[in-house]
């Protein structure tokens, strides 16, 4: 680990795929085999998309996303002192949140009660009023419970219910 080079004076609300509160939870069902990250790995506190063998997940896709790929201790430091990583390893089980309260980075301004929209290739969450998609991306069904600035901690709550059709 290198010398310490920055004083934080306040810790982050949350980090970025925990769970933001403990109000019902609710992960997207597996088959007998787990959901495994797909080639190159999977981005925590991202989108996923399950490919067609049903197993695989990327942070890319078409339609609706399976899921918020939520922080479970599956990130795996994989390089030499490497100090911290976001990604969950090629072939390395996951878990996706298909509703609850998860902390997540925006790449844009969050206000509450704004739609969350899926960016296709990365999987990464922009924000925006519901039924506007910005080119590239789709919308969740997720919301915004708790705003913030681009890039720093923000809440999104996700449906109960099983209303999410994407794989």
């Amino acid at each position: 680990m290198s010398f310490p080079n920055a004083v934080n004076y306040g810790w982050p609300a949350g980090f970025p795929g925990s769970w933001a509160t403990d109000n019902p939870r609710r992960l997207k069902v597996a088959g007998p085999n787990g959901f495994r990250a797909g080639a190159g790995g999977v981005t925590v506190a991202a989108f996923g998309w399950v490919q067609a063998d049903g197993v695989s997940v990327l942070n890319s896709g078409t339609g609706a996303p399976g899921g918020f790929v939520c922080r479970t201790q599956q990130g795996v430091l994989t390089q030499y002192l490497q100090e911290a990583s976001m990604t969950v390893p090629e072939g390395f089980m996951l878990a996706l949140a298909e509703g609850g309260d998860v902390f997540a980075l925006s790449t844009t301004q969050a206000t509450s009660g704004q739609a969350v929209y899926a960016t296709l290739a990365t999987g990464a969450i922009s924000t925006g009023a519901a039924g506007a998609a910005p080119t590239g991306t789709v919308e969740t069904g997720w919301v915004v419970a708790r705003g913030g600035a681009a890039g720093s901690p923000i809440i999104l709550s996700g449906p109960l219910s099983a209303t999410n059709s994407g794989n």
